[in-house]
């Protein structure tokens, strides 16, 4: 005690680690561990998090529960990256939610005739009773994000950004073709790659190395609204929830920017995506993405830039 008094009046000021998420996130930058999807600490901060807030929608009463599976949304609890990279298993911290118990029930007031003598009539209310938390949580399978890798550092964001603002040129005339990715990418596969890389090596590997490749980006509301926490992100142009790019990790409102900002992440091959809509859209004048909404409000128009 008498060491942090000391420190007090010589100017020191504690800072705990939600104080250094709150100034990290007005800043614009990323925190360990809840925006480091692919690592073993996320997976542990994730998981906690989606089991506390699945449990929190279960207390509520079946008519006042959100109907995620009505909206689209199969995974409003945690951000499925696994799936959005096309890999196999969960962590084995999540609590991965079946349909059954995604879905409310909540059946009508009906009346019922007593058997009784006095031949009352009485109001009963047939309600399914809510499944048990184990019996609603689907196996865990023993599948890992090993195969998942953030683009960290300066010089992979600055080449992911520099990817993003390129103009579109004769190699992708056929966007659906995996060498045009591999053509749109190949700068920033330069920079990953080391300086003793054989370049005659398979594409296919090349390939498969960018599309499990995921990128933070930070959202910034154009208009009103804030981005939920496990959203979906997708392009200006997406109409369906399938078509997310990414998910949203951390938001909130944002004192100093006066709006509400989000820290994400999409996959590259997403990123590919959206830059295409923007180049074939005439009417977009900038690269910008939406995040979709939960609840089934209205969705939210952002701009990004890349997170080193």
């Amino acid at each position: 005690m008498a060491l942090w008094m000391a420190l007090n009046f010589a100017g020191a000021r504690a800072q705990g680690l939600t104080e250094r998420h709150h100034i990290g996130f007005e800043a614009g930058l990323p925190t360990f561990p809840a925006n480091w999807p692919g690592t073993s600490a996320y997976d542990e901060w994730a998981g906690s998090a989606a089991t506390a807030l699945y449990q929190k929608w279960q207390r509520r009463p079946p008519g006042k529960r959100v109907n995620y599976l009505k909206f689209g949304i199969n995974s409003p609890f945690y951000a499925p990256f696994h799936k959005l990279l096309d890999l196999s298993g969960v962590p084995e911290a999540y609590p991965q939610v079946t349909a059954d118990g995604l879905e409310c029930h909540m059946k009508r007031l009906r009346k019922i005739t007593s058997k009784k003598k006095e031949g009352c009539l009485s109001d009963q209310m047939d309600i399914d009773e809510d499944a048990d938390l184990n019996s609603t949580v689907a196996s865990r399978s023993s599948g890992s994000t090993a195969d998942m890798w953030l683009l960290t550092g300066e010089l992979l964001a600055t080449a992911a950004a520099s990817l993003l603002a390129s103009t579109r040129t004769a190699a992708h005339e056929d966007p659906a073709l995996p060498t045009a990715f591999l053509a749109w990418a190949a700068p920033l596969l330069e920079a990953v790659r080391s300086p003793n890389y054989n370049s005659n090596s398979d594409t296919t590997k090349d390939i498969a190395l960018l599309q499990h490749c995921l990128v933070r980006v930070r959202l910034v509301c154009v208009g009103r609204g804030v981005p939920a926490e496990n959203a979906p992100i997708c392009t200006s142009l997406a109409k369906q929830t399938g078509d997310a790019i990414g998910f949203v990790m951390t938001s909130s409102f944002s004192l100093a920017r006066g709006c509400g900002i989000a820290v994400g992440a999409c996959s590259l091959y997403g990123l590919y995506q959206a830059w295409l809509s923007a180049a074939e859209s005439k009417h977009a004048k900038s690269l910008g993405l939406t995040v979709q909404s939960l609840d089934g409000s209205p969705s939210i128009s952002t701009s990004f830039v890349v997170l080193p």
